[in-house]
């Protein structure tokens, strides 16, 4: 079989009914073979029913992963596949036309390439509040977008692609599991799984392509379209990020070291006080904020783990 396209979900089934309506009027190369894999991780919507829905209109083949979060969902996808390439996207995105297409004709022109990654675009329930459009550009990670312009390209070694719009060669990446300490785990905002794949990937030699046609649009729900979702966002980045930090033995109080503690504060004082501008030092202030705050819950779980 020529692709695999892979959609891991988890309590989106409204969301998930539009990709795959979406998926159903994409187009296919002639002579190309492929099938659909949906990893149902523990749904408790109507989910099953969406799937069973579409499952005489697509190659479709519905799996239960019971092991909750997004990278055991993908580590079985990967198990399953029978595709030479393996597309995944998510189950809140609407997809181009020949997204399909695009992204076959790049693994095909670059045949030493081992992934491959297009433009997430954003799919806005409303109209968004004026800062967040202001400050889309530095944020654009907080809501898996992303677009390295409209080229068939090599990705530079800075440049990464995100889980929404990206493929690999499959018999490639099953030497590179998915970590299930990475990736989102229910309402839990950890990231950073493809990341380490493709940092991993590269390490050994391997390189990437940007297919600049190839793209998804991802769906903000209004709910996320909040300072506090960019906070959580940061937090837990941070809270991830803990390594960097785990040597210290600086002075404690409440199980984290004081000096993060101050700087969690000043910088949580200073975003209040821009509250009102939204302008680049309130942004600044409240990642700074957000940045120590994921440090201090990282060491005092750290502290109940050891005590």
């Amino acid at each position: 079989m020529d692709v695999t396209v892979a959609i891991c979900t988890w309590n989106r089934a409204a969301l998930l009914d539009k990709t795959l309506v979406r998926l159903r009027e994409i187009a296919v190369p002639a002579g190309l073979s492929w099938e659909l894999l949906v990893v149902d991780n523990n749904c408790t919507d109507d989910t099953q029913a969406v799937l069973a829905k579409h499952l005489r209109h697509l190659p479709l083949k519905a799996l239960i992963e019971t092991k909750q979060g997004h990278s055991h969902a993908r580590n079985q996808a990967v198990a399953e596949a029978k595709g030479k390439l393996l597309i995944w996207t998510d189950d809140d995105v609407l997809i181009a036309p020949n997204w399909m297409t695009d992204i076959a004709a790049a693994a095909a022109r670059f045949p030493d390439a081992v992934f491959f990654g297009g433009p997430v675009r954003p799919w806005f329930e409303r109209t968004p509040p004026a800062w967040l459009t202001r400050h889309l550009p530095r944020l654009s990670s907080v809501w898996a977008l992303l677009d390295h312009g409209p080229e068939v390209r090599r990705l530079a070694s800075a440049e990464y692609c995100f889980g929404a719009n990206i493929a690999f060669r499959t018999d490639v990446l099953r030497r590179y599991p998915f970590d299930p300490d990475y990736g989102r785990v229910m309402a839990r905002l950890t990231g950073g799984d493809e990341t380490r794949v493709i940092d991993q990937i590269r390490k050994d030699g391997w390189n990437g392509v940007w297919v600049g046609p190839a793209a998804v649009d991802h769906f903000l729900p209004e709910d996320r379209m909040t300072p506090r979702y960019v906070f959580e966002f940061y937090r837990w980045a941070s809270y991830q990020g803990y390594a960097t930090f785990a040597k210290d033995d600086s002075p404690r109080s409440f199980g984290a070291p004081r000096w993060i503690w101050n700087k969690y504060f000043a910088a949580s004082f200073k975003a209040k006080l821009r509250s009102g501008s939204k302008d680049e030092a309130w942004l600044d202030a409240l990642l700074h904020a957000a940045k120590w705050r994921g440090l201090i819950d990282r060491f005092r779980a750290e502290r109940k783990t050891k005590s």
